[in-house]
This record gives C-alpha cells, structure tokens and sequence, in this order.
C-alpha cells in the first residue's frame, strides 16, 4: 500500500462519555467541549460514541411500543438534521482547533431518523457521513435504514478513514468492504450497553484490527444515572463502556480502555508504517484473499420516490394531445433495458 502523502506518525483520541439524554443543545455543547480538551492533549483525529446526540433509544429494549413513544417523540424532536446549527456548532470547533472529527448522531431527514456518523475535516467541513445499514434488535422501531451509497472510506492526511456502528461490527460484510476499499484508520463506534456485555464491544474491535489491518479508535458511551432514571431502567448497572486505541493488525491496546464507568479521553500515537509488517501475514482482501469467494455491493442510494422517464417522451402531454393516440408498432424500451 502506497503510504506517500500521508502522515505517518499522529495522535487520535477515542471520548468515552455520556451523552444529556434526550438534549440535543446540551449534547451538542459538551461533544464540542470534549473536541477541544482532545484537541488540547495533542490529538488530530477525535471521534465521538455512537448516537452521542442526544443519545440512544434504550426505551425500545425495555419498554413496550406503546409506552415508549413518548421517548421516541422527543428522540426525534432532539435529533439532528443536516445541515444545522448542531453541524455547524461542531464544525466550527474542528476547525478551531484544527483537527478531523467523527461524531455520532441520530440524523433525521423528513419523518424518518437515522443513526449515523458525521465526518468532519480540520476545516469544520462535511466530508461525508455513514448511516447504519440495519439498526440493531427493537431499534428497528426507531431508526431507518441506511444503503450503500453512504458505506465508504475517506481520504485524510492521516489515512484512508472509514467507520462502522455498534453492531454493524457483528455483521461480516461492511467490515470486509471498508477493507476493500483499502480501509487503514476504522471508527468503531458503540452505545453504552443496556442489555449486552461489553465484551461483545472489546472482541469485535480488535477483531476488525486483526482481520483487516487497520487501526481502530473505539469510542463507547457511557450509561448514565440520568438514563436509568430518565428511561425506568432497572437490573442495569451504571457505565457499561469499553474506548481504546487499538494496534492494526495485533489487537493490542495502544491506549485505554478506562474504567467502563468512568468519562474521559483515550488518547495514543498511531504510527501508519507499524502495520505493514502484517500485511504479509493476513491481508485477507488482498494475497490472502481466497478467490473462491467475491462480494458484489450496490452503492445505489435508495428513494421513496423515483421517476422514470422515456427517451423522447414529450414534457407535457396536455401540450401533445397526439401522444394520447393508440401507440403504432411495437412500444418502445423503458430506459436502459437490455436489447
């Protein structure tokens, strides 16, 4: 892999804390807050937890349908559009204080929501953004579903840069596919835990490290008090987080994790040239690939509503009242069929 253009040796920072649930003002000011104090310990590519703003939807693993719509409403009415003055708050303090961020959010465009990541560049500028292809369990009765077009890495100064959410990182295609792509810094994004071990957060990043040679910034949220409450949640401990920097490659801890109650800031020095000594052992989409197996996917952004049109066809038919006649001789192709 050609490594030329890229800085080989920075420093990233994985935030691991809990969101103002349900806040997405409050919210918004305390993930810039944690961008600038990362910033300030030295890091250049900061990354945010999973739906950081304003938080996760625990109501739909514990509550029924009917009781949890109230949460959902306000859920909805407290997440992010894009463009907002939330993105524009967040963008303007990366480029403050110069650096890459990846910030987890629950988008909404029109009536439905989405959990996504934002990119930001050291500009403060949008590069692009992933929504999670499937949402996981009962968040299927909050979350939409994300397609292909938003599943890609990112050129930066540090790295080709891609990220999955949560339990994306069960699945074995999106992470094969970001490797693919040539994925060398992964964002692994998780919400703190209402109902798994976080075990299940520590073993799938370092696998993703493993089996695709790439660098991984885990970045956890943290199950607060205020949720418990907030939401009505019993048996559930406070905290359940797992944030480290994980060695591309090995598996092994650069920096972290924290204690899994415990807000703060992971930081560590990844260096681009350690990892290519493990190409040469498994780089299973490149020698190691077995080619016996190929993955197909569709980048097509998907739509409610999509037009067909036909070539020639006239713009108003009220404007031709001649193409209301009985069509003459055999009727043409739709658009882009096969001959």
């Amino acid at each position: 892999m050609d490594h030329k253009g890229k800085k080989e040796v920075f420093k990233v920072a994985a935030v691991q804390a809990a969101p103002v649930f349900l806040d997405q003002e409050a919210c918004t000011k305390k993930a810039c807050d944690y961008i600038a104090m990362a910033a300030g310990e030295g890091a250049e590519l900061i990354a945010l937890p999973e739906t950081f703003i304003p938080g996760g939807p625990y109501w739909a693993w514990h509550k029924n349908m009917k009781e949890g719509l109230a949460f959902s409403q306000k859920f909805f009415e407290n997440s992010v559009e894009i463009p907002s003055e939330t993105t524009k708050k967040i963008g303007e303090t990366a480029r403050k204080n110069n650096v890459y961020v990846v910030a987890g959010i629950s988008e909404r465009e029109g009536k439905t929501l989405y959990n996504t990541l934002l990119y930001y560049n050291n500009q403060g500028e949008i590069i692009g953004k992933h929504r999670k292809l499937k949402p996981t369990g009962s968040e299927k009765l909050v979350w939409g579903e994300g397609d292909g077009s938003t599943h890609r890495i990112y050129e930066t100064p540090f790295g080709n840069l891609g990220g999955l959410i949560c339990g994306e990182h069960t699945m074995a295609l999106p992470g094969y596919t970001l490797a693919a792509m040539g994925e060398q810094i992964h964002i692994a994004s998780w919400v703190g835990f209402g109902t798994w071990d976080i075990s299940l957060t520590e073993i799938c990043s370092k696998y993703h490290a493993i089996a695709y040679n790439t660098f991984v910034i885990c970045t956890q949220s943290v199950v607060s008090e205020e949720i418990l409450e907030t939401v009505g949640i019993e048996g559930v401990s406070v905290g359940n987080a797992w944030s480290a920097i994980i060695e591309s490659g090995t598996g092994k801890l650069l920096g972290g994790p924290l204690p899994h109650d415990q807000e703060g800031i992971v930081t560590a020095e990844i260096d681009l040239k350690k990892a290519i000594k493990y190409y040469f052992f498994h780089e299973t989409t490149g020698h190691y690939w077995p080619k016996q197996f190929r993955v197909y996917m569709d980048r097509e952004e998907y739509k409610p509503l999509n037009y067909l049109s036909r070539a020639g066809a006239p713009e108003d038919l009220h404007q031709h009242p001649q193409n209301n006649a009985e069509p003459q001789g055999s009727p043409q192709k739709p658009h882009g069929e096969n001959e």
